[in-house]
């Protein structure tokens, strides 16, 4: 299993980074299966650094707030308009819940078929499990002021958990228990977290 950072900036995109977007990899059957955990704003430009996006084999989005799913938008452009590639299936989207109409809103003025044809959206809970090719992601709630999830993916017997924007909360224990790597958002908390010098 292969991670590749696009971007990993907290809230909005860095000047030397997109914010949160990250590519994984993995081999079968001498072919490589790339999944992307969110597509924050800006991670889309740095994805096409590594690969064609019609090459993603699905989108993992951890929870609503920009930084982690507003490139889905562009990601919709790309897919509709592309002058040059023949039309391809909808690429599926694992999200919470209301995905489809928080993005469909944030590109006002689509017509009635939304971003269906480009976009498929599967809506996640604690406990969804994916198999894609070599892969299985498993969601699990986080604390989050919204509806948020972190994923342990699973592939060659190599795990890589990702929290996302998460507090403290009893299910990152299993997310994270064995896992080969921890990929975790973090940040310091206004008057909680004192940085001490």
């Amino acid at each position: 299993m292969r991670l590749t950072v696009l971007g990993c900036s907290g809230s909005f995109a860095g000047p030397t980074s997109p914010a949160s977007g990250y590519l994984v990899q993995a081999e079968q059957d001498g072919r490589s299966v790339s999944l992307v955990l969110d597509l924050g704003n800006g991670a889309l430009g740095a994805l096409q650094r590594h690969l064609d996006p019609d090459a993603v084999s699905a989108i993992f989005i951890t929870h609503l707030h920009p930084d982690h799913c507003l490139d889905l938008t562009g990601l919709y452009v790309y897919r509709k308009y592309h002058p040059n590639r023949p039309p391809v299936p909808a690429l599926p989207v694992y999200a919470p819940a209301g995905a489809q109409e928080r993005l469909a809103a944030a590109y006002e003025g689509m017509d009635e078929r939304g971003m269906d044809e480009q976009l498929h959206f599967h809506p996640v809970h604690d406990g969804s499990r994916v198999r894609l090719g070599p892969f299985v992601v498993t969601a699990y709630r986080v604390n989050h002021p919204v509806e948020a999830y972190g994923y342990r993916v699973e592939a060659d017997g190599q795990v890589l958990a990702y929290t996302g924007d998460t507090d403290t909360c009893e299910r990152l224990q299993a997310l994270c228990a064995d896992a080969d790597l921890v990929l975790a958002d973090s940040a310091f908390v206004e008057g909680r977290d004192l940085l001490r010098g």
